[in-house]
């Protein structure tokens, strides 16, 4: 699966981004959605994103090496090797409309909004509702449903 996983979860990435509700400011902006991620091994993967579209909208994936940069994303992606980033970036999008999702463990609990597990060679995915809620943004009660678990 390890391939197949990198895109897999990209996919994810994307997916929740689309059936996620943004502010009404974040919409009336006419600017490409940003989907950036940290992991180098996800490059491919995240940048097959950009002939993809929210709504009418481009996508611009974008890698970043620092959480200070967090600013100019939409969602991103931290991959379970940069589980020391986690802290600052949980400061950086604090009360920020930034949808965070992971595959790090605990990740959802630690405060992230999407967690995504590996379980029998298969994906799944946790759901932290109160932190959604706290930036401004609520997801479509169809992903809720095919949440293994969603922390409300």
């Amino acid at each position: 699966m390890a391939e197949d996983a990198f895109e897999l979860k990209a996919a994810f990435t994307y997916n929740f981004a689309k059936f996620t509700q943004w502010p009404q400011a974040r919409i009336e902006q006419q600017s490409t959605w940003k989907i950036c991620f940290i992991g180098k091994q996800y490059r491919d993967s995240f940048m097959a994103l950009s002939t993809k579209k929210i709504d009418s909208q481009s996508i611009s994936p974008i890698e970043l090496t620092e959480t200070n940069q967090v600013d100019q994303c939409d969602a991103i992606f931290i991959d379970s090797n940069y589980r020391e980033l986690t802290r600052r970036l949980f400061l950086a999008v604090h009360d920020k409309a930034i949808l965070t999702v992971s595959d790090i463990s605990g990740f959802s609990a630690q405060g992230g909004m999407i967690e995504i597990i590996e379980q029998d060679q298969r994906l799944y995915f946790k759901v932290n509702q109160q932190a959604l809620e706290k930036a401004g943004l609520t997801i479509s009660s169809q992903v809720l449903k095919l949440a293994v678990e969603v922390k409300r």
